[in-house]
C-alpha cells in the first residue's frame, strides 16, 4: 500500500503533478482532434489514387468510344458499400454513362480547368462527403468521392475544434482548483485537530499533548516543541502546587510560636524580644530557602545556562562564611584548583548550593570545614567535610529531602540538604553522602574555551 506523502512541499509537488498530467492529457486529446483533420487530409489525398484505379480499367474502340469501365479489385468492397466509396463517369457531353453499384443518387458534374487532370477536393451532398474530379482520356470526366459521416454538421463540428484549446483549457484550470482545494484541506485536516486539542488543554487537563501522527514534516518540529513545553509547564505547575503545600506546611509552626508569644506579651504586658528575634530570623532563614529552592525548581526547566568558574565561585563563598566560622571558634579550608574549573548553569543558583553545603557542616558538623573541588575527566566533583559524627547510613537519604531535620531540636529548617541536591540535579548532577561527614556534589564539567 502506497502511503501519502507527509510533507506540505510533497504534498504540493504531488498536486502540482497530478494537474500537469491533467494538462498533458488535454494536450493529448487536442493532439487527437487534430489527428483526425491529418487522417482526414490523408483520406482526401487517397482519392485521386481512387480516381486513377478506375481510369485504368476503362477500355475504348478505335474511335475513342468507351466500351468498358470496370471495378477495381482493390475497392470493390467499396463500391459495393453504401457508406464506402463511389463514382460516376461522364462523357465530353457531360453525359452520365456509367457509375459505381452504390451509387443512390447522382454526383455534379464538376468541370475541369483547361490542363487542370484533378480538381481540389471538395465537400459533396448533405452528409458532406468528400469528392474529386478527374480527366480521363478521350474527353471523359470521372468523379471520385468516398463516404464522410463524420462530417454530418461539419460547421459545428468546425465550431468545436475551434474553441477546443479554450475548452481545455477551462477543464484543466478548474481540475487544478479543486485539486489544489482537496490537497490543501488535506494536508490542514491534522493541524485543525491540532489546534482543537491545544485549545482543550487547561489546568484540568494539563496531561492532555497535541496528537503528532499525521502531521505534515514541516510542522511535526512545531508540535513536538509545543509538546515538551506543555510537559514543562506541567512540571512546573506541579512543582508549584508542592512548594504551595510544603511552604504553607513549614511556615504554619514558627508563625503558630510567633503568635503565641505575642498573645502572651499582650496578656502579660511584655515582650520577649530575643525570642520574637528568634523566631523573626527562623522565619526569614526559613522564607530564604523556600526562595532558592522554587528558583531551584524553575531553573530546572526554564533555566538559560551559562558559563561559570566553580573555582572562583567556592573560594569567594568560603571566604564569605569565614567570619561566622570564626566567631563559632571554627576554620574552614579550601582544596581548588587555580586555574577555572568550568560548569554549565546559573551562577546563582551555584552559589546558594555552595552556601547551603557550607551552613550545613557549620550548623550541624563540629570542627574544621574542608571544602575540596576536583575535575574529572567528565565531572566536577565537590566535596564538604567536618570533624563531626555524621549521619547514619540509615538517615543519609532522608536528610536531603526538604524539611525533615535529623534533630528536631537542631537549628535550621531542614531545607539546605534539600536545596543542595535540587541544585545540582537542576544542573545535571547528583549530590550524596560519600561518607557520614562528607557530602559529595558531582555536576557535569565543561570545556576551558
Amino acid at each position: 500500500m502506497i502511503r501519502p506523502p507527509r510533507g506540505l512541499r510533497a504534498r504540493l509537488l504531488a498536486a502540482l503533478l497530478l494537474v500537469w498530467a491533467l494538462g498533458a492529457a488535454a494536450v493529448v486529446v487536442f493532439l487527437a482532434l487534430q489527428s483526425v483533420s491529418s487522417s482526414e487530409m490523408l483520406e482526401d489525398a487517397s482519392l485521386p489514387t481512387q480516381a486513377r484505379a478506375v481510369i485504368r480499367t476503362m477500355r475504348f474502340d478505335a474511335a475513342g468510344h468507351l466500351v468498358f469501365v470496370g471495378l477495381p479489385e482493390r475497392w470493390e468492397a467499396a463500391y459495393h458499400d453504401h457508406d464506402g466509396a463511389y463514382f460516376a463517369l461522364y462523357d465530353a457531353r457531360g453525359t452520365r454513362i456509367a457509375h459505381s453499384p452504390n451509387l443512390k443518387r447522382p454526383l455534379p458534374l464538376v468541370p475541369l480547368a483547361p490542363g487542370e487532370a484533378f480538381s481540389p477536393l471538395r465537400l459533396e451532398g448533405p452528409k458532406q462527403d468528400l469528392a474529386v474530379t478527374a480527366r480521363a482520356p478521350h474527353g471523359y470526366v470521372l468523379i471520385a468521392a468516398r463516404a464522410n459521416p463524420a462530417r454530418e454538421d461539419q460547421e459545428l463540428l468546425d465550431q468545436l475544434t475551434d474553441f477546443t484549446p479554450a475548452l481545455l483549457f477551462v477543464v484543466v484550470a478548474l481540475a487544478g482548483l479543486v485539486v489544489a482545494w482537496r490537497v490543501a484541506g488535506w494536508s490542514l485536516r491534522p493541524l485543525e485537530r491540532a489546534a482543537r486539542e491545544a485549545a482543550a488543554i487547561g489546568p484540568e487537563r494539563l496531561a492532555a499533548r497535541l496528537t503528532t501522527a499525521d502531521l505534515p514534516e514541516e510542522v511535526l518540529p512545531l508540535a513536538e516543541a509545543i509538546n515538551r513545553g506543555l510537559d514543562r509547564v506541567a512540571a512546573a505547575y506541579e512543582s508549584e502546587k508542592r512548594f504551595t503545600a510544603q511552604a504553607a506546611h513549614a511556615l504554619r509552626t514558627p508563625l503558630a510560636v510567633l503568635d503565641l508569644r505575642l498573645q502572651r506579651a499582650e496578656q502579660g504586658g511584655q515582650v520577649d524580644w530575643p525570642a520574637v528575634r528568634a523566631d523573626l530570623a527562623e522565619l526569614n532563614r526559613l522564607i530564604a530557602g523556600l526562595l532558592v529552592l522554587a528558583r531551584a525548581d524553575r531553573a530546572a526547566l526554564f533555566r538559560a545556562p551559562e558559563e561559570v568558574n566553580l573555582s572562583r565561585l567556592v573560594r569567594e563563598a568560603a571566604a564569605a562564611f569565614a567570619p561566622r566560622l570564626e566567631a563559632a571558634g571554627r576554620t574552614i579550608e579550601v582544596a581548588a584548583p587555580s586555574a577555572p574549573v568550568l560548569v554549565s548553569g546559573d551562577a546563582g543558583e551555584l552559589r546558594e548550593l555552595v552556601y547551603a553545603l557550607i551552613d550545613n557542616a557549620l550548623t550541624h558538623g563540629a570542627g574544621r570545614v574542608d571544602l575540596a573541588l576536583r575535575a574529572e575527566p567528565d565531572a566536577v566533583v565537590l566535596t564538604v567535610a567536618d570533624q563531626g559524627s555524621g549521619v547514619l547510613e540509615a538517615a543519609r537519604e532522608q536528610v536531603f529531602e526538604r524539611f525533615h531535620k535529623e534533630d528536631a531540636a537542631s537549628a535550621g529548617a531542614g531545607l539546605g540538604l534539600a536545596i543542595v541536591r535540587q541544585t545540582a540535579r537542576a544542573h545535571g548532577g547528583e549530590a550524596r553522602f560519600a561518607d557520614a561527614a562528607i557530602i559529595e556534589v558531582r555536576l557535569p564539567s565543561r570545556a576551558s574555551g
